[in-house]
């Protein structure tokens, strides 16, 4: 139970041991409108390549009528120095009450490593479309 009054504060969620906790800060610019007559509402989706598959591990808000859309919530993941870590951005338009990005339109996506990302300050890549 929390109290603040009394001066006790929860404790952050716990952390694997020798991973550290990394941020990321998501944004796009200039993103394809496939839609004729709107601007998208994008949204991107995180997933991490384990155990021999992708996990989604993270999902931004959605942001309306957007085509270059900068991002309040921040993606945290667990970095493992020397473990290469793939990771897939997946971009999509959210649509009307959409729950699942299978209802969505893709606009794009990308990959890299959590490595490639933590040794540069700054990451900009190309989105790529399925064809």
């Amino acid at each position: 139970m929390s109290d603040p009054e009394m001066g006790w504060v929860p404790e952050p969620p716990t952390m694997t041991l020798g991973a550290s906790r990394v941020e990321l800060r998501v944004s796009c610019h200039g993103l394809l409108d496939r839609d004729t007559l709107t601007k998208p509402h994008p949204c991107v989706l995180l997933k991490l390549y384990s155990d021999e598959q992708w996990v989604e591990v993270e999902r931004t808000e959605v942001l309306r009528s957007c085509s270059s859309p900068v991002f309040s919530r921040v993606l945290a993941l667990e970095y493992f120095f020397e473990e290469k870590q793939p990771l897939q951005f997946h971009v999509f338009d959210a649509e009307d009450g959409a729950t699942s990005p299978r209802n969505d339109t893709f606009l794009g996506s990308t990959e890299c490593t959590l490595g490639q990302i933590v040794s540069q300050t700054k990451v900009t890549k190309p989105l790529l479309l399925k064809n």
